[in-house]
């Protein structure tokens, strides 16, 4: 065991930054950490999906995500102040990414720093924030939103069919590093 310790250590330094693995970190902590969350009175602890078109996209305090379709994304990105995060990694973010879209890749070893520096950027706990990856059976969105439901969002959406259903869709797309 002691062996294996040491070769995971080595390969863990030797590793590139895309894939070097982070020691240990905690998010910070946020008068809205999941264990001191409350349904607020009068809201069912089941929150309904938002549907197609839909704008208004209320917090759920109750769950880390509520998946949302294309037609909802794509009216959230219209209405320009919500913030999109692209949970892919970095290579295929700069492949081509939603216009405007942050990359956040979950399997990359900064992506707690970046958590915690967009909670210090003082963005609203309850405003809307939308992950997604490559759709399908991918889940780094579901990571993604996990890690920013625990450093205190409580509206993140999950774009369940990703960038290849925004693609297909026509919609607005760049390629490079960043936003």
């Amino acid at each position: 065991m002691i062996a294996a310790a040491v070769c995971a250590i080595v390969s863990n330094v030797l590793a590139g930054p895309q894939r070097r693995l982070a020691w240990a970190g905690t998010i910070p902590p946020s008068s809205g950490t999941p264990a001191g969350r409350t349904t607020p009175a009068g809201q069912s602890a089941a929150t309904p999906a938002p549907s197609a078109g839909e704008t208004s996209f209320p917090p759920h305090p109750d769950k880390p995500w509520v998946e949302i379709p294309g037609d909802a994304a794509a009216s959230l990105h219209a209405r320009g102040d919500v913030v999109f995060l692209d949970a892919r990694r970095t290579a295929a973010y700069r492949e081509g990414h939603i216009a405007r879209a942050r990359p956040f890749s979950v399997w990359e070893s900064d992506v707690d720093d970046k958590v915690r520096a967009f909670f210090a950027e003082g963005h609203e706990p309850s405003a809307p924030i939308l992950v997604y990856c490559s759709g399908g059976d991918c889940e780094d969105s579901h990571i993604l939103a996990q890690k920013l439901f625990l450093a205190g969002f409580d509206n993140v959406l999950v774009y369940k069919d990703g960038f290849p259903d925004w693609q297909k869709r026509g919609l607005s797309t760049t390629k490079g590093a960043s936003p």
